[in-house]
């Protein structure tokens, strides 16, 4: 063999060779990188997963302490008014409480010597409600017709407009009876917390006479 192409021989065959290993290096390398990202992501992704748990932990436990600090603002609160609650009880009770009501303008009506000549209430429930129900400021409206001077009448008013429980006087009515007695009629409004009544059901009076 000529000495030229032993020559070329011998110089190609380590190029070949470091290009070979040059590949492989590099393959080897991409190999690793996609282990390692195989490897590594789901470790990122757990911690990424909890430190959002970390961080929503954060704003419950915030949310938390906002809390207790209210209910502790609040038993201060009760415990401030605690000896006032029968009062604000009576000032605005829960449910009409109506026959409580009714016995107390019959004693005004009795202290000061007038007649109860009729009563009339709008519709009211008389069934306490529960304090797990949504409570509302509701009117309890009525009219009372009274017989007697006019003295006793202003006495029994001051009296009922000083008493406790809130009675506003929207409406007077005065007629002469007969020597110095009078009629008085009186529309007023009361207040307590209820709820809405739900509407009665209608009877059809055709129905109800073909039912008997």
């Amino acid at each position: 063999m000529p000495l030229a192409g032993q020559l070329s021989k011998q110089f190609y065959k380590p190029v070949a060779e470091g290009k070979s290993k040059s590949y492989f290096g590099v393959f080897a390398t991409l190999i690793l990188l996609i282990v390692l990202v195989a490897l590594i992501y789901p470790a990122i992704k757990h911690i990424t997963t909890i430190n959002k748990e970390i961080s929503d932990a954060r704003v419950v436990k915030a949310s938390l302490e906002q809390k207790l600090e209210d209910i502790e603002i609040a038993k201060t609160n009760l415990a401030d008014i605690k000896d006032s609650l029968p009062t604000l009880d009576l000032a605005l009770p829960v449910g009409s409480d109506l026959n409580p009501y009714l016995k107390k303008i019959e004693a005004f009506a009795k202290k000061h010597k007038v007649k109860i000549a009729a009563i009339q209430f709008s519709a009211v429930p008389l069934s306490k409600p529960t304090l797990e129900e949504t409570l509302k400021t509701k009117e309890l409206s009525y009219s009372i017709t009274l017989e007697g001077n006019f003295t006793q009448f202003r006495k029994f008013l001051t009296d009922l407009e000083k008493y406790i429980r809130t009675s506003d006087v929207s409406s007077v009515t005065l007629a002469k009876k007969e020597k110095d007695e009078v009629r008085q009629t009186l529309g007023v409004t009361s207040y307590y917390l209820g709820v809405d009544i739900a509407p009665t059901e209608k009877v059809d009076e055709n129905q109800s006479g073909g039912n008997q």
